[in-house]
């Protein structure tokens, strides 16, 4: 043991330094102290509670700051919490106090080995920044877009994930503010902010009731029992205690007070290194929204310079509605992760109510000829994959939906016509399947799907020519 006066080194065995004499009973219990916070942060960490983890760490750290091992460990919880940060400045304030032999140089090196790695957090902090000040200002869709890419940087980013959930819980999606929170409550089951937020999000706010205070008691009613008689002075009970206190400031003197000294010294060494970083943080999220608001303003001009040249006649007004529909449709779409067939054939049905020969502007037209060719290439092989799938469950009126979807939307190779021939024959619509059977078999003579058609039209009570 190390006397934290002196630094001579001490016997455990021993309550006393020997080389400067200094009492070290109060010191021995603060370090057993830190050691028993460590050790149920850990216990915390091991079952992935790590805000529970960070209190108990911080409480050792409180009591020596020295606890290298607390505080390396504090750091990986950090990071798993998505603070990278954070566990950088207690890795580097441990190598500062353990410059040999410390963890914190394999836990940094990790990290600064994986440029990739490290960028994408750093990303993810500087647009989770983003969001914040976008949420403030009044911007949620943005800031959601921010923080789904944070999140999608940096999938254990918790913070980021606790704010999308509420802009998602305020937006009024409970479902998707729930499966964020989840996923944070995975990653640290007592975070007691996730949840409180899942509470909110799995069941309806309760009213709020109104609570009465008790009065305080009557100070009047406390009466002496019968029979008190009051004691005599006890002089020694007097010496006793100025003993005591007089020992006290001596142990404040000599220990406590350098050793708060030194804790003032770090803790102000630590702010001053998280201010750095968070400066930083801050200078590199300013330039970022400087440049993303040039961008916005750009697209602007670009989109504002196309709508000038679109001139659409009077008489004709609403000649573009269908097209603008669309448009809105497919540009709600465009924001989601990912949209499914339902969705992609409810566009593809407000394109197909478009009247190209009502496009006058050759601009509006243009753009009906892209949006369609994107939308029916995306459209064509979910509407035949749903198509088929509603075959194989007997389901002949969903089939021949989506699979007439498909073909209409170029889907039209054997096995398209080969099914829709045969959902047709099964809703008993023998004129139409018998229309898909006969193209197979002229187009695709040489396909295996080929040679059922003669059997096929036979069922029906028609031939193959």
């Amino acid at each position: 043991m190390i006397c934290p006066r002196c630094g001579g080194k001490v016997p455990e065995s021993r309550s006393r330094c020997e080389g400067c004499g200094a009492d070290l009973t109060v010191y021995r219990k603060i370090m057993r102290l830190s050691n028993s916070y460590y050790n149920r942060g850990l216990e915390r960490a091991r079952v992935r509670d790590l805000s529970g983890a960070v209190q108990f760490l911080k409480k050792s750290l409180g009591m020596n700051k020295k606890n290298t091992e607390a505080r390396n460990l504090l750091g990986l919880v950090f990071l798993e919490m998505g603070e990278t940060v954070a566990a950088l400045g207690e890795w580097v304030v441990s190598k500062h106090f353990q410059p040999e032999d410390n963890r914190a140089d394999d836990y940094m090196e990790q990290i600064q080995s994986n440029p990739a790695k490290l960028d994408a957090m750093n990303q993810a902090i500087k647009k989770y920044n983003l969001a914040l000040e976008a949420a403030k200002q009044g911007g949620d869709d943005l800031a959601i877009l921010q923080l789904k890419k944070a999140v999608g940087l940096h999938p254990n980013f918790i913070r980021a994930r606790q704010l999308l959930a509420l802009l998602y819980l305020r937006a009024g999606e409970r479902e998707r503010a729930k499966k964020q929170l989840l996923f944070a409550a995975q990653k640290d089951v007592g975070n007691t902010a996730t949840l409180r937020y899942l509470q909110e999000v799995s069941e309806p706010a309760a009213e709020e009731r109104g609570t009465g205070e008790e009065e305080p008691a009557d100070d009047s009613r406390i009466r002496l029992a019968p029979g008190y008689t009051e004691d005599k002075p006890n002089v020694m009970a007097w010496v006793t205690l100025v003993v005591g206190a007089l020992l006290g400031v001596l142990v404040t003197f000599f220990l406590i007070v350098p050793t708060a000294r030194k804790n003032i010294r770090a803790e102000f060494d630590k702010e001053q290194l998280d201010y750095s970083s968070e400066l930083r943080i801050k200078e590199a999220a300013l330039t970022s929204i400087e440049k993303e608001a040039e961008l916005w303003r750009k697209k602007y001009e670009e989109t504002a310079r196309e709508l000038e040249g679109i001139n659409i006649p009077v008489y004709d007004e609403h000649a573009y509605d269908a097209l603008f529909q669309a448009l809105t449709t497919w540009h709600g779409l465009s924001q989601q992760e990912e949209a499914d067939a339902e969705e992609l054939l409810a566009l593809a049905q407000e394109l197909a109510a478009v009247e190209p020969a009502r496009l006058k502007n050759a601009n509006a037209a243009s753009l009906y000829q892209k949006l369609r060719a994107q939308v029916y290439d995306q459209i064509a092989e979910p509407a035949y994959q749903t198509g088929r799938d509603a075959y194989s469950d007997k389901d002949y009126e969903r089939a021949v939906q989506y699979l007439q979807t498909a073909y209409d939307y170029g889907y039209r190779d054997d096995r398209c016509l080969y099914y829709l021939g045969r959902s047709y024959q099964g809703v008993k619509r023998y004129d139409d399947a018998a229309v898909y059977y006969r193209q197979l078999k002229s187009e695709y003579p040489e396909s295996s799907f080929a040679g059922y058609v003669d059997t096929r039209l036979s069922e029906m009570g028609m031939t193959g020519d």
